[in-house]
């Protein structure tokens, strides 16, 4: 019989204030897969004011050889998981749930009971993140359910698992471009445009946002602070007049250092939800 696989992860615990700083340090080591657990997450980290970043590597050598670096500055562990029941198990976790006046969000082995003026949202994350579960996304769907009222152009940068792009042009936006620098999110967005039967007006790609030409009525980013300071002049240049900007994947306490890096742009909301806020800008 042959045994069954054994899948290396490590699980790193930093205070709060370091954990982007660790997570994009685990990234360079050659981490292929990382998740972030709070006090907001199931699976939570047992001191207070902690976070549990968990950094998927493909060969144990590599996630030992990690550990030992990390355990230098912080508490450090590999832990395995056996089989592959664990791809299924997050399903039970993931329900129906209503995120704002028209928008309904499901999984697809789920069923809703839909009201008068309803738009459901089928959604499966498949690899990329984004299943409208987390606090960030949610604030970017709910100014969606706000701000979509038919024939707007949508632009999704870092579309993960495409659930933007989709549920705007559930929503009533004529045409969505999605871009993510991941090639599976771009395949597990175009899975999820199909799903949702709107796959004819999505354009999902691996493009650069540097590189993208033309001007979008909404444009979305929910990425991370360290990302959206960055690419500010290339995302606000996509904007067309008067159009909407939403920015999410902010900590408390970063808003100012995102929000200036977009000073041609007036800020019109600052939505919050737990430890995370969206900026919401207009041109």
């Amino acid at each position: 019989m042959h045994e069954p696989p054994r899948y290396p992860y490590l699980h790193v615990d930093v205070p709060e204030r370091r954990a982007e700083e660790v997570a994009a340090e685990l990234w360079d080591l050659g981490a292929e897969g990382l998740e972030e657990r709070d006090a907001t997450t199931l699976d939570r980290p047992e001191r207070e004011g902690t976070i549990t970043l968990v950094a998927y590597f493909p060969e144990d050598a590599e996630a030992k050889r990690v550990a030992r670096a990390m355990k230098r500055r912080f508490p450090a562990r590999v832990e395995y998981v056996v089989g592959d029941e664990w791809r299924d198990a997050w399903r039970e976790h993931f329900k129906p749930a209503r995120l704002g006046p028209r928008l309904v969000i499901r999984p697809s082995w789920e069923t809703v009971r839909e009201l008068p003026g309803d738009v459901v949202l089928t959604i499966d994350p498949g690899h990329a993140f984004g299943s409208g579960t987390h606090e960030s996304t949610r604030l970017v769907l709910r100014e969606l359910d706000r701000r979509i009222r038919g024939g707007e152009r949508v632009l999704d940068v870092g579309c993960g698992s495409g659930i933007l792009s989709v549920a705007a042009l559930l929503l009533g936006a004529s045409r969505a471009r999605a871009v993510d620098v991941d090639p599976d999110a771009i395949e597990v967005t175009r899975d999820n445009a199909r799903l949702n039967g709107v796959a004819s007006r999505l354009d999902a790609s691996t493009t650069d946002v540097a590189r993208l030409r033309g001007h979008h009525d909404v444009v979305v980013a929910n990425i991370e602070a360290r990302v959206l300071v960055p690419l500010a002049s290339a995302i606000s240049a996509r904007l067309a007049p008067g159009g909407c900007l939403v920015l999410s994947g902010i900590l408390r306490g970063q808003e100012q250092e995102v929000r200036a890096a977009y000073p041609d742009l007036r800020l019109r909301l600052v939505p919050a939800e737990g430890e995370w806020v969206a900026l919401v800008l207009q041109r």
